[in-house]
């Protein structure tokens, strides 16, 4: 009864703060509420790439092979999450994940350019079902070898073939020397990887899953190959599809309840961005469609998919909508 007592007290003395939040103060990794990493080290890995290593805090449940991982840095005052494939193996000691700067992006050219050692950042859960069973045919381009080596790092059966197409500066080369499967080096300098060039390369490659990371004209041709051929096919995007504009589409005022924010949005702004711009702190992760970690309610209005075209119209059932590739058609409330 006593130490009841003394737990309510101390809740009531320290409202709204938590001792997570003062164990967070002494080590920012002891925080299982808030989940972060430190980096440990880095390594250049290609020519805009480098590969992070991060020891976890508390709050890290661990991951599966082939999974992508949200991570969250502070740029002028906001922070930003991006997803990056885990290339480690599931149980390590430290966590391991490569970024590559791409143009324009703040956060890839942080990561890539600027983070150093000692460096703490915000950690998402781990997410993602980019993995198969049976004999494997492994396709990637570019940084899209990453995933495959979290999936062979970690174990995904003796039978796999991996066909990786890459400039003359190939991404993780002196690891891909190493890894646990027969590899086919294409160098695309000489002309675009094509599926006709698996009945050469890999002349049993009917009779495998596919599993396809790179390029989105790479990830269209393969995987259009494999359902012409019957072949099962598994994709991992870096990039969302195209968005689609339905015509006469408007926007509207959409309202986050949950934190009181209003934002206007035009027809093709994700929800995510347009609430983040009104100064909404909105959750989110790969912000691409695929981790459903932005998701919240749609208590009225519509909201139009991006990827789609297809409209989302409360009190449909229970609509639950990702903010990050859904916009506005008309004005609009989220549960977040």
């Amino acid at each position: 009864m006593i130490a009841g007592m003394l737990a309510r007290a101390t809740r009531v003395m320290f409202t709204p703060l938590l001792p997570d939040d003062f164990l967070a103060v002494v080590n920012p990794l002891w925080s299982a509420r808030v989940p972060r990493a430190r980096i440990v080290a880095t390594r250049r890995v290609g020519p805009a790439t480098t590969e992070l290593t991060l020891r976890t805090g508390a709050g890290w449940h661990g991951h599966r092979p082939g999974q992508h991982v949200g991570l969250g840095v502070d740029l002028a005052g906001r922070r930003h999450w991006r997803t990056y494939s885990i290339t480690s193996a599931p149980g390590a000691d430290l966590l391991t994940v490569s970024v590559t700067a791409v143009p324009d992006g703040s956060v890839s050219t942080h990561l890539a350019r600027v983070a150093r050692p000692g460096d703490v950042v915000g950690l998402g859960p781990a997410a993602g079902e980019f993995t198969a069973d049976g004999p494997l045919l492994m396709v990637s381009g570019g940084s899209g070898i990453t995933p495959m080596l979290g999936l062979l790092r970690g174990g995904v059966g003796d039978d796999v073939v991996l066909v990786h197409s890459g400039r003359g500066d190939v991404v993780h080369a002196d690891d891909l020397a190493a890894l646990p499967a027969t590899v086919h080096r294409h160098d695309s300098r000489s002309g675009r990887l094509q599926p006709a060039d698996l009945d050469v390369l890999v002349p049993d490659w009917r009779s495998r899953t596919l599993l396809v990371c790179g390029p989105a004209s790479m990830i269209d041709a393969f995987s259009a190959a494999a359902d012409d051929a019957g072949v099962p096919c598994v994709v991992e995007r870096f990039r969302p599809p195209e968005t689609v504009v339905a015509e006469g589409a408007t926007g509207g005022t959409v309202t986050f309840t949950t934190s009181g924010v209003v934002a206007h949005a035009d027809a093709v702004t994700p929800l995510l961005r347009a609430g983040e711009d009104a100064g909404a702190l909105l959750p989110s992760g790969c912000r691409m469609g695929i981790c459903h970690t932005c998701v919240g309610r749609l208590t009225s209005g519509a909201v139009r998919n991006l990827h789609t075209g297809e409209l989302d119209t409360a009190g449909q059932g229970d609509v639950i909508v990702r903010t990050c590739v859904s916009a506005a058609a008309g004005d609009c409330a989220v549960d977040l």
